[in-house]
């Protein structure tokens, strides 16, 4: 659970500083309007309060050519491009917390008894019971050590026949 909240805290944390990084100023704006993008133009008009600095950044969007649907769609989608990147990272830390701490789940793991050898009792060629050791997915004889610890039942090939 705490590295839930460590995860949630990251991601607000890099949503505000990329959210951050994306504005300008008016000493930027002043200076060098070229070389403010268009969506810090857009989220720095979103976001001041100060109405001469408003009246600036939307001066600069007309000359750009754009219009506050544009910026208001450009906000969305990069909102959006955010969002899906932390809830990437979010699940990219949740598979690396369970790899490391084995939370199961994901896929099917084979039960162990379909695996190794098995005893089987079974009629020889001169009719009489036998009992050797095979292996449990090819059926297939194989050394008595294989065996070794194993009880002596026939539950698993309860027919009398050798295959």
């Amino acid at each position: 659970m705490r590295m839930g909240r460590r995860t949630a805290v990251s991601a607000a944390v890099a949503l505000a500083f990329v959210s951050a990084s994306c504005t300008t100023s008016q000493q930027a704006l002043t200076k060098n309007p070229n070389a403010v993008s268009a969506s810090a133009l857009c989220r720095t008009l979103a976001s001041t309060k100060d109405g001469k600095f408003q009246q600036d950044l939307y001066a600069e969007l007309v000359r750009r050519s754009m219009t506050i649907d544009q910026c208001t769609d450009m906000i969305r989608k990069q909102n959006q491009a955010i969002a899906a990147g932390i809830a990437i990272a979010a699940i990219g830390a949740a598979v690396a917390v369970c790899s490391n701490n084995d939370c199961g789940g994901g896929g099917y793991a084979r039960p162990n008894y379909y695996e190794g050898a098995d005893w089987d009792e079974f009629y020889d060629p001169y009719p009489q019971l036998v009992w050797a050791c095979r292996n449990i997915a090819t059926g297939q004889f194989v050394d008595y050590s294989n065996c070794y610890g194993k009880a002596q039942t026939d539950w698993r090939w309860p027919a009398k026949y050798a295959y």
